[in-house]
């Protein structure tokens, strides 16, 4: 009993130093983080590309948000990726005269669906800047801003922000960016580390050039952040900025959540044996969020250790209320999210296929 106590102070304490030495870490590397003057104007062309399929109910409130916001001489293109609901009619309904629309039936093979759909609107756009938008995306603050940080970067993402109607959501949601800011901090753009997030991701259109367009990632499934990692690979200047300019939408349940996961954590997951090993290690820590309490009463763990582990942990977490709105009781249940991202992990690492809008990537 003594030893297995020892043991689990031992571990607790030292991932109790570990997240506190992350929660400052986070807190600073935030600050570091560009944030654009939302009241700023743009005096270059833009055009916005907004790839669909399936998108009914969404593309239409995405197409008002983002219209409202742009200039006169802007552009925005929807481009219908074979979409088997009225999606199309739905972004007819709620453009204007600076909409283009093109409906995509087939798509080349090697490529997945929506690099195509980009690669597309990228042919088909004339603006000096290029911002690709999800389209289950709202625009919320001006773009000016946005345009101006490209006079520094040559391409950029907004920190997500991703709007929770669900429990499970929230939940899921907390976990992967709290394990994403420490393994992919936004303020890290080294080799290695660089990504991009696509869901509202800018670019110069010369420098999406330079790294080869969609068509150089045309078979990820994780396309946004292999642009990030060919952007740094060439040289070229990113950066994550802060604000919440865009909001967008993400999964509603627990197995939608499981399948989303697997397919971002294909493009990097480890081999099964290191991947084995580090979502035990994932497990463990979730386990202990809600077991801690237990094995102080029993006296096998230190009550004061235990009380700051799980100010750490919990501590951790809810920096991700940056990146996530959501229903706070969310936070009690990210453990759980964490055990499901560790499921995922494993799945991706042993090849599972990847299920995405109705089609099979993998």
């Amino acid at each position: 009993m003594e030893a297995t106590s020892l043991l689990l102070n031992l571990s607790i304490a030292i991932l109790s130093a570990y997240m506190l030495y992350n929660v400052l870490e986070n807190l600073r590397g935030f600050r570091r983080l560009p944030r654009p003057d939302e009241t700023s104007r743009c005096s270059r062309r833009i055009s916005v590309i907004i790839p669909a399929r399936n998108e009914e109910g969404r593309i239409g409130k995405a197409l008002t948000s983002i219209l409202g916001k742009l200039g006169p001489n802007d552009e925005v293109l929807v481009v219908d990726d074979a979409s088997s609901d009225n999606t199309f009619s739905e972004a007819m309904d709620h453009c204007d005269e600076r909409c283009v629309l093109i409906k995509v039936l087939k798509r080349p093979d090697g490529w997945n669906g929506k690099s195509w759909a980009c690669y597309q609107g990228y042919l088909h756009s004339h603006g000096d800047i290029l911002l690709f938008m999800d389209a289950d995306v709202i625009v919320k603050g001006g773009l000016g801003g946005v345009c101006g940080l490209l006079s520094k970067y040559d391409a950029l993402s907004q920190v997500p922000r991703i709007k929770c109607g669900s429990l499970a959501c929230g939940s899921i949601e907390i976990a992967f960016t709290s394990l994403l800011r420490l393994t992919y901090p936004y303020w890290n753009m080294s080799d290695g580390k660089a990504w991009l997030a696509g869901a509202f991701m800018w670019w110069k259109r010369s420098s999406y050039e330079i790294v080869g367009t969609h068509e150089s990632v045309k078979d990820s499934p994780v396309e946004d952040a292999e642009l990030g990692r060919r952007a740094a690979e060439k040289g070229l200047r990113m950066a994550f900025f802060t604000g919440e300019i865009a909001e967008s939408s993400w999964i509603s349940s627990w197995h939608e959540g499981l399948l989303t996961l697997t397919r971002i954590l294909t493009a990097r997951a480890p081999r099964p044996l290191p991947a084995l090993l580090v979502a035990s290690v994932l497990i463990y820590v979730a386990l202990a969020s809600y077991l801690v309490p237990i094995t102080a009463i029993l006296g096998y763990t230190n009550p004061i250790i235990s009380i700051i582990y799980l100010a750490s942990i919990f501590g951790y977490a809810s920096i991700s209320f940056k990146e996530v709105d959501t229903n706070p009781l969310s936070l009690a249940l990210a453990p759980i999210g964490l055990i499901l991202l560790s499921v995922a992990m494993v799945r991706a690492s042993l090849g599972a296929e990847i299920e995405w809008k109705g089609r099979l990537l993998k």
